[in-house]
């Protein structure tokens, strides 16, 4: 994973936009800038572009992110991430391209199609050069497990341990766990959202936290707020050694293709 990123964390936070309305498509833009750091990093900024569009039987979403980091050592690095998902109407589904372009690391890309049986198992099969693997049963996609964030948040109850399996390379399989705070009726909203997308609309603050294998301790986390219509505001990406904070600066609509 970028250090700058979070790169399909962000994608898998705001997917599903369309969790309440199935007819809503958006796009959201966000800059993302160093918020803390030990050291580890002395510079990171960039943008981010989200754009998610509910089309005929599944849910479209292509995101795009450049980024310039400088490392503690002094090298500058940029990175240029794209991915584009499709995850079925029953969420059994997920097609997926990850592209990763990293000035002094070349270029890695992770393509194919995931699969969840009756079961509740799975297998990911790849049109780039990796090798197909099992998904555990129990393991879902992107939008639903926005949904079932957004299930839980409206009983004011939280989610544990949940596998999610975001579309790329075998290090895409995450277990999250979400804790949900009080809800908010009139949160604070600082996004250009000419459309009123997120005007009145009530919004929870949110803790997501991302485990290793066998770990007790997340290697990372995210805070932002889930509006009750499945949209989230900003997000702070949490690293032991540095935070980085994406600003969501603008939302607006998108046409659908249904």
């Amino acid at each position: 994973m970028s250090a700058f990123l979070g790169g399909a964390i962000l994608a898998l936070m705001v997917q599903d936009a369309a969790v309440a309305d199935p007819s809503a498509s958006t796009r959201e833009i966000y800059n993302v800038s160093l918020a803390r750091t030990s050291g580890y990093l002395r510079s990171a900024h960039g943008r981010t572009v989200v754009e998610t569009r509910e089309e005929c039987g599944g849910t479209r979403t292509v995101q795009r992110s450049l980024s310039d980091v400088t490392y503690k050592t002094g090298v500058p690095i940029r990175t240029d991430f794209v991915t584009e998902t499709w995850e079925s109407r029953d969420h059994r589904t997920l097609r997926f391209d990850a592209r990763n372009l990293q000035s002094g690391n070349g270029a890695e890309r992770h393509a194919g199609t995931a699969r969840l049986f009756a079961n509740g198992t799975g297998q990911v099969t790849f049109t780039s050069k990796d090798k197909p693997f099992a998904l555990p049963r129990g393991a879902m996609f992107p939008g639903a497990f926005s949904q079932a964030i957004l299930a839980v948040a409206q009983k004011s109850r939280s989610l544990e341990n949940r596998m999610v399996f975001q579309g790329g390379g075998r290090d895409a399989l995450v277990t999250a766990s979400v804790r949900i705070g009080a809800r908010e009726i009139h949160p604070q909203i600082t996004a250009q959202d000419p459309d009123h997308l997120l005007k009145g609309v009530t919004a929870w603050p949110m803790l997501m936290s991302y485990f290793p294998d066998q770990a007790e301790l997340p290697a990372s986390e995210i805070a932002t707020e889930l509006y009750a219509n499945g949209m989230m505001g900003s997000l702070s990406f949490i690293y032991p050694q540095y935070t980085l904070r994406a600003t969501l600066v603008r939302v607006q609509p998108r046409k659908t293709h249904c």
